[in-house]
């Protein structure tokens, strides 16, 4: 029955008032119903005062320690004024000691549930206590059992979100073997990381880290995307593109020899990114990223932008979700099959990456004022290794780790691009809805003070 044909009957019967009221509290809902395009952000919570004692290109607009509860309260609320559906921390995994990304895990699901934000993981497979299969079963059943219960975590279509870095650590073989252990139903959505397309066969969808390497980000995130649609539709099932989108790079503080710039060109590079996210036709956004300061790749409010870029990204945001609905509202889960239940981790093959010319950083010298507000349990310094560089679509890769013995570069050009590592550290309601509470205390007691006119008159 269609929806016209139903208000008509429920406004003879019971009244215009109610029934426009009833509609109100009813449309967030079947808003969410039709599919709605998330738009999330990576999350790091791992920096102290050390951090912003080094020389960051800029600063945050106030310097903080990551563990203080007041500061991932503050950012789940900048994440609000941004547009965010979720912001993505990534999580070493379940030890509390020497890891605060577990601790900050849990506080930043609290004061996300309370504003009416979102939260959900990275599991970092190249972090410091995830070292082998047994420390990424006792992760993943953790984080199964817990932290994706919490009413605080992004869920798509009813099923948690969970991201992954450096799962190509792991063969594919190992990982159909992994999730029948884990997850034998797919009642999680596991988004993979690089340009594998085979890790579909276990993962829900895949992600981009980076596409700060290239000059042309749009068509990086357009081939991506039918890269992925393509080996969806060979295999007969459709999976997640999650499109990213970064307002540009700068990592020379992390010492790296294949360090480089990729200079914002004040937000021109990421509308092109964003651009590419829509043409792609993604299913899902992903910012990389909200905080990451030593990779130069922040909207978090800064000395040297302010605001600039939240509001950027609110605006920026809204024009993606008024697309029509994604491509691909529902994959099927993946099929499984029967594996040995050991894993063989893959061997990267080096590959030196290209050379070219350097850009400068921007210039800006920053002396923050800071006050500490919380004592920080320090976590191991981890090292994060490089995303994979592409290829012609269609050609599957290995892992690929570039070569440190390789001099200072900037972004390569498109035939060989240098994609970067992740910094080593020192250290699904969206939030635009309004409250519906004051309409429904107005619009129902009419609807009731009408019903009783109604049978009254009757009677």
């Amino acid at each position: 029955m269609k929806l016209e044909v139903i208000v008509r009957r429920l406004e003879k019967r019971w009244g215009i008032l109610l029934v426009l009221s009833l509609l109100w509290l009813a449309w967030p809902l079947a808003a969410q119903a039709e599919g709605e395009r998330f738009v999330v952000a990576f999350y790091y919570a791992w920096f102290d005062w050390s951090t912003w004692g080094m020389a960051l290109p800029d600063q945050p607009a106030q310097p903080y320690l990551s563990a203080d509860p007041a500061t991932i309260e503050r950012h789940v609320i900048q994440a609000q004024q941004a547009g965010l559906d979720a912001l993505v921390l990534d999580w070493y995994g379940p030890q509390v000691e020497n890891n605060q990304t577990e601790t900050n895990m849990r506080i930043l699901l609290d004061k996300a549930a309370a504003h009416g934000l979102k939260a959900a993981l990275t599991v970092d497979i190249a972090g410091p206590f995830i070292n082998n299969q047994s420390d990424l079963v006792a992760a993943l059943t953790t984080l199964r059992d817990t932290h994706a219960t919490h009413p605080g975590y992004l869920r798509v279509d009813g099923r948690p979100v969970v991201f992954f870095w450096r799962q190509n650590q792991y063969s594919v073989e190992s990982w159909l073997a992994l999730r029948q252990q884990i997850d034998p139903q797919h009642t999680m959505l596991w988004i993979a990381e690089g340009l594998e397309p085979a890790y579909l066969q276990v993962f829900e969808g895949l992600y981009l880290y980076s596409v700060a390497w290239s000059n042309e980000p749009d068509s990086v995130l357009l081939r991506w995307g039918n890269e992925v649609r393509q080996w969806s539709a060979t295999q007969g099932t459709s999976r997640y593109w999650v499109a990213t989108t970064m307002p540009g790079y700068d990592d020379y503080v992390t010492g790296r020899a294949d360090a480089f710039v990729q200079p914002r060109d004040e937000g021109n590079y990421y509308r092109t990114c964003w651009r590419g996210a829509r043409e792609s036709g993604a299913d899902m956004v992903v910012i990389t990223s909200f905080n990451e300061w030593l990779e130069g790749t922040y909207i978090e409010p800064s000395q040297a932008y302010g605001d600039t870029y939240l509001n950027l990204t609110a605006q920026l945001a809204n024009e993606y979700r008024q697309q029509s609905a994604p491509l691909t509202a529902t994959p099927a889960p993946p099929t499984a099959t029967s594996l040995p239940p050991t894993a063989t981790p893959v061997t990267p093959t080096p590959t030196p990456p290209p050379t070219a010319t350097a850009l400068p950083s921007p210039t800006a010298t920053f002396t923050p004022v800071v006050t500490p507000t919380a004592t920080l349990t320090p976590t191991a310094t981890p090292f994060h290794l490089p995303t994979l560089t592409p290829v012609e679509p269609g050609v599957l890769l290995t892992a690929t780790v570039p070569e440190k013995e390789q001099p200072l570069v900037v972004a390569s050009t498109e035939t060989a691009p240098l994609v970067p590592a992740r910094s080593p550290v020192g250290g699904s309601d969206p939030p635009r809805s309004c409250s519906l509470l004051p309409v429904a205390l107005f619009f129902i007691p009419l609807g009731i003070v009408h019903l009783k006119r109604v049978w009254y008159s009757r009677s």
